[in-house]
């Protein structure tokens, strides 16, 4: 039996009885300060499996639950904004995300909110608490893209049950892929509308 079967029966059995609501709080641990690399997925997805038919309910939980996990650690580092910069200055990863939420703005969080891990998921939150990004513009980019990515696993986990995590390993890279080029052509599309109807977007 490979170490995945041995965590997802570890899941099953040591987190399945604590159902939504375990959920919810593994998905705000996850995006503010106690990471569970893959766990809130792994946790999705084996609820979705056993009971089908709350799927969307979990889809939604997860999804609010990690874009709130979010705004907590945003709003940490805009209120110790000059303590977390000096800690932090210069570092180069988060330089790179930062001028990423400079220059492409919601999609950038976006993209980061839809893919799974390595990506790196929190830079983005804390480039976008340096920047002061609006807490609007902030919470709708994440809740889209989680959104999105937790809707992909609950339909893999209610269409092949338990061949749900394996399925998602091997295929989800390119599911991921494809989700984000539909989001950058309607990204070109939108753009490319208001510079041919300026008066519409006014």
């Amino acid at each position: 039996m490979s170490w995945l079967s041995n965590l997802a029966l570890w899941v099953q059995h040591a987190l399945l009885p604590w159902g939504s609501w375990g959920l919810a709080a593994a998905a705000v641990l996850d995006s503010s300060f106690v990471p569970f690399p893959s766990g809130v997925d792994l946790w999705l997805i084996t609820l979705c499996v056993s009971e089908p038919a709350r799927a969307p309910l979990y889809v939604v939980v997860a999804a609010v639950g990690s874009v709130a996990g979010a705004a907590i650690l945003w709003l940490a580092v805009r209120k110790g904004e000059e303590a977390f910069l000096k800690k932090n200055s210069g570092t180069r990863k988060l330089d790179q995300v930062r001028q990423k939420v400079e220059r492409f703005g919601f999609w950038a969080l976006l993209v980061a909110a839809l893919l799974p891990p390595p990506a790196p998921f929190k830079l983005f939150i804390l480039a976008a608490g340096v920047l002061r990004y609006p807490i609007g513009g902030f919470v709708t980019a994440l809740l889209a893209g989680r959104v999105i990515r937790y809707a992909l696993e609950a339909f893999l986990a209610v269409r092949y049950g338990h061949q749900a995590w394996q399925l998602l390993l091997r295929a989800g890279p390119a599911a991921i892929a494809t989700g984000v080029l539909l989001l950058v052509l309607i990204f070109v599309v939108v753009r490319l509308r208001r510079r041919a109807f300026p008066e519409r977007s006014s």
